[in-house]
């Protein structure tokens, strides 16, 4: 009974807009160090070849199992080829096209194998000015000596111009 009372509490919390924050669900400090440094540089070459069209760094940077989970409608890509295809349409449509940055706001390392997780807010935008903007996570693998992303999930949270659906 008591079970079902905070899940019908936390409900009509979330449904009012009040924020639910339980203490074993609470996020922990963010790492700092070369880790963190490292995957953060991995993450500004991403933002970079978004930027500049540059397929084979975003290549780079992708396990080949890599999933991304888009923001507006989950669309689901999984696997290298499969996000590859996305990105090569992307860079080949318009001069007009959204330009997407990811800002880091934690990234947080494991103490007992070699990933991270990265969380952080995420911006589209088109010289146009039509954008999508929102949250996202991020998960990260050390593989032979290089940072690689696994996973990303993002979710939108505002958006103007034709990026609104």
């Amino acid at each position: 009974m008591i079970r079902w009372i905070t899940v019908l509490s936390m409900i009509a919390c979330i449904a009012s807009g009040v924020p639910v924050v339980l203490a074993r669900d609470a996020h922990p400090a963010c790492d700092q160090g070369a880790v963190v440094d490292a995957v953060s540089a991995e993450r500004a070459a991403f933002n970079d070849a978004i930027r500049d069209g540059d397929l084979a760094i975003v290549e780079r940077v992708l396990v080949d199992d890599v999933v991304l989970v888009a923001g507006t409608h989950s669309d689901l890509f999984v696997g290298k080829d499969a996000q590859l295809d996305l990105w090569r349409r992307e860079f080949s449509g318009s001069t007009d096209r959204l330009i997407y940055v990811r800002t880091p706001n934690c990234i947080r390392t494991s103490p007992v194998r070699p990933i991270a997780l990265e969380r952080g807010t995420w911006r589209g935008e088109s010289p146009a000015g039509d954008f999508a903007a929102g949250s996202y996570s991020a998960k990260w693998r050390r593989i032979d000596g290089s940072w690689m992303l696994e996973a990303e999930l993002f979710m939108t949270e505002t958006c103007g111009g034709s990026a609104c659906p």
